[in-house]
């Protein structure tokens, strides 16, 4: 017998089982017979107004999965219902909604529930006027399952919509004739056209006359059962405004149940890029193979240049092992190449603080470079410490990752000791010059050792210093001459030194340094020297003068236990120097007893001779009323030799005031200078024109128009013209001052040596030579120059002019 819903019941028996259960009690029977409720596909679940269960059907009975042979005609049923239909609702508002509707008698229409995963019901509650209550459990499973596929269909149908309208590239939908049925948004963009103006038109009509046949060649191929797809033919299509434009065509046939073709589906790609591309990477090709030429070239000149070059070059992994290394790396590092290559650097050269930097360089990709780094090899200890500039680069591919390491080294030690021999030489040289100052401007003996003492301490950062001289005839004592920072103690243990006794045999007999410095190898007396001084380390030097020891210099510092090499190598320069200065200051005293006995000599000569010379003039004139004849020719002979001697005393008088005097120059009226020196000589014939001239001078230069003239007429006789004259020089603010004289003249080859002292012209009588020489001096001493020329040019047998500068005065002066 077939199955069949409530709502397929025969009217006729739905209607009679609706009156008998609205007019009649509910008792144990229904209206429907057993047999039909069973047949119903739906639930039956029947309650009395007591909400007891009247019938229930055997379709309800498996969706709660009751037994069939269970009486449960008289159950609670909304206990029923709540622990055997409600559980299984998944939505828990729809089973108390359910609940709700059959405890309070309130209809319900179809309410949707799952009670599976993949199981769906309506429940319908419905409340006839006799009180009771009827729930109808209806199967929708299929129909929700067809709900659901339609649902999908839909969206897929409306995805494949989506994405042909808003793919990237043309969709074209054609009829096997090649009518446009369909167009997308990109299709329609490609062509330039309106989406709808396209349906309907022939395809090929859009593609450019040359390349249609390829089109229509792929449209014989599907109608002749070639199933497809078909991809790869480049055509052009032409949009309606513009160039025609490159595309990739690819289609698919539709065929119907019999195979024939109902549609061809194609797909337009705009190749315009590509077509670019391959453009630019042709041009790229050729680029990158010429690139690849240069890079050749330029690797062969790396290889040669690493190869060649004085700097230690390497490469390295990440992990510090060495990947490649030139031959510079190689021999500096005392390694074969091969013994270098896939060893760690630091396997072979330990170094933590290089570790650490080599690590830092990789983890932060930073490049690292520094100068004149220190390094010892541990395998290498005859090479001592050596010095080198290096710098670390980081090699990083294109996600900046580092993947090795480029080393790089040069190689300094011996710029670097250089530099350091030059620092140590310049310390040495600034430590001299302010000795050599110190010492320079000392004009005693005692000034000098203090001057010495204190450049010493200033400079060398010692804070204790005595210098000791040898005392007395015997030298075999040395006494403290000089001394800073001693203590009294110091001072009273130390006051004289034996010299002749050990240690300080060593210093002042043998001419030795002494260093003595409180390590852990000083004996006890070198201990007690220096705990009698004081300090921690001590330094005796001696000080040498003529080859002699005739002192020490002894600095001390409380602080510094040694003594380094380099202040050794100084404080013996300065020992050296300190003695050159104290035997310049012996010369000095010596030179300074010399000139005490040289002046002493020159009072002798310009005050006692001259004073006997003044003598023997007195009685050469009381002689002169006594002598005739021949006895008087005597005379007069010696009257000139008497003048002579008392010219000679004069100039050396003169030269005295010139050395001694250092007076200031002053303004001097020239006219009146030059009026009195001719006034001195009334015997000699002199010219001059008063001019009213002002010069700088001192008292002293009458002394240079006495000496020309007088040498005038001393060579030319009583018959010599003198002529003065005073001009302009070249020279701004100066004077030329020229005294001719008619006298035999200068030869020119004695023009140069005649202001010579103690030479004079050929062709002049015999003279002490002092007067010229003299002039020249003056002429220097007021800022001039001196010379000789010939009185008519070219002549010099018309006699001589002696021409002079003088550095006119200011007139304001």
């Amino acid at each position: 017998m077939p199955k069949f819903t409530v709502d397929q019941v025969p009217p006729r028996i739905r209607r009679t089982a609706e009156r008998t259960m609205s007019s009649t009690p509910v008792s144990n029977e229904l209206p429907f017979p057993r047999a039909t409720l069973d047949e119903l596909e739906d639930g039956v679940l029947l309650l009395d107004s007591d909400r007891r269960v009247v019938r229930v059907n055997r379709v309800f009975r498996s969706l709660l999965t009751l037994p069939d042979n269970r009486d449960l005609t008289g159950a609670d049923g909304m206990a029923l219902v709540r622990t055997h239909l409600a559980p299984i609702i998944t939505d828990a508002g729809a089973a108390r909604q359910l609940l709700a509707a059959l405890r309070n008698r309130e209809p319900l229409s179809r309410l949707e529930c799952r009670i599976a995963p993949d199981r769906w019901v309506t429940c319908s509650v419905r409340v006839p006027d006799s009180g009771t209550v009827l729930l109808l459990v209806s199967d929708i499973t299929a129909r929700k399952e067809s709900e659901e596929n339609y649902h999908r269909l839909e969206q897929e149908r409306n995805r494949y919509r989506e994405l042909f309208d808003l793919a990237p590239d043309g969709y074209f939908v054609c009829d096997p004739q090649g009518m446009i049925l369909d167009v997308n948004q990109a299709g329609a963009l490609l062509l330039a056209r309106d989406r709808q103006s396209l349906i309907g038109t022939a395809a090929t009509d859009h593609i450019v006359p040359g390349d249609r046949k390829a089109c229509r060649d792929l449209v014989a191929q599907f109608k002749s059962g070639v199933p497809g797809p078909l991809r790869g033919i480049e055509v052009r299509v032409q949009p309606a405004a513009g160039e025609p434009i490159p595309v990739s065509l690819s289609a698919t046939a539709v065929r119907d149940d019999r195979g024939g073709l109902t549609e061809i589906r194609w797909l337009a790609r705009d190749i315009t890029r590509r077509v670019q591309v391959d453009a630019e990477r042709e041009q790229l090709l050729a680029e990158n193979q010429s690139l690849a030429a240069d890079l050749a070239e330029e690797r062969d000149l790396l290889r040669t240049v690493m190869e060649y070059t004085d700097v230690h070059l390497a490469y390295l992994d990440p992990h510090f092992r060495f990947v490649r290394v030139n031959t510079a790396y190689a021999e500096g590092s005392g390694h074969a190449k091969e013994d270098l290559l896939g060893r760690g650097h630091f396997d072979l050269f330990p170094d933590p603080e290089n570790q650490a930097i080599f690590q830092r360089v990789r983890d932060t990709g930073e490049a690292f470079r520094i100068y004149a780094k220190p390094f010892a090899y541990v395998d290498q200890p005859e090479r001592g410490k050596t010095f080198w500039d290096w710098s670390l680069v980081p090699v990083k591919d294109a996600k900046g990752d580092v993947q090795g390491l480029v080393f790089s080294l040069a190689d300094v030690t011996e710029r670097v000791r250089a530099e350091e021999e030059v620092r140590i030489r310049n310390r040495r040289l600034a430590v001299l010059n302010a000795v050599i100052t110190a010492s320079a401007s000392a004009f005693t003996l005692d000034e000098l050792l203090d001057n010495t003492l204190d450049a010493v301490l200033d400079n060398l950062g010692f804070d204790v210093g005595l210098i000791y001289m040898l005392e007395g005839r015997d030298r075999v004592h040395a006494g403290i001459r000089c001394y800073r920072g001693a203590s009294e103690f110091a001072l009273m243990q130390n006051q004289t030194l034996k010299v002749h006794h050990w240690p300080y045999n060593r210093v002042f007999v043998a001419g030795q340094p002494w260093f003595v410095e409180e390590t852990d190898d000083a004996g006890s007396q070198e201990r007690d020297v220096l705990a009698d001084f004081g300090v921690a380390s001590l330094a005796f030097i001696p000080l040498v003068a003529e080859s002699s020891v005739v002192g020490a210099l002894v600095l001390g510092s409380t602080e510094r236990q040694e003594i380094p090499q380099e202040t050794r190598r100084i404080l013996e320069a300065v020992g050296r120097e300190v003695g050159a200065g104290v035997l310049r200051g012996m010369l000095y005293d010596r030179l300074e007893a010399a000139n005490r006995e040289a002046n002493l000599y020159l009072d002798i000569l310009t005050h006692d001779i001259r004073n006997a010379d003044n003598v023997t003039s007195i009685y050469a004139d009381l002689l002169d009323e006594k002598l005739s004849g021949e006895e008087r020719e005597y005379l007069q002979k010696l009257r000139a030799g008497i003048r002579k001697s008392i010219e000679i005393t004069v100039n050396v008088a003169t030269i005295r005031r010139i050395r001694e005097s250092r007076t200031a120059l002053h303004p001097v009226d020239l006219d009146r200078v030059i009026r009195e020196e001719i006034a001195h000589h009334p015997d000699t014939r002199i010219a001059y024109e008063e001019l009213g001239v002002t010069i700088l001078a001192d008292d002293l230069l009458p002394e240079l128009f006495t000496n020309l003239i007088a040498n005038a007429a001393k060579h030319g006789g009583p018959d010599v013209e003198v002529t003065i004259t005073v001009d302009d020089a070249e020279e701004d603010g100066f004077l030329l001052v020229t005294v001719a004289d008619t006298g035999p003249g200068v030869p020119d080859e004695a023009k140069q040596a005649i202001f010579s002292r103690f030479e004079q012209g050929e062709g002049r009588e015999s003279g002490q030579g002092l007067g010229l020489s003299i002039c020249r001096m003056l002429a220097a001493r007021y800022g001039g120059t001196i010379w000789v020329e010939d009185r008519v040019p070219g002549h010099p047998e018309e006699g001589a002019a002696f021409v002079f500068t003088l550095r006119e005065a200011a007139q304001n002066s």
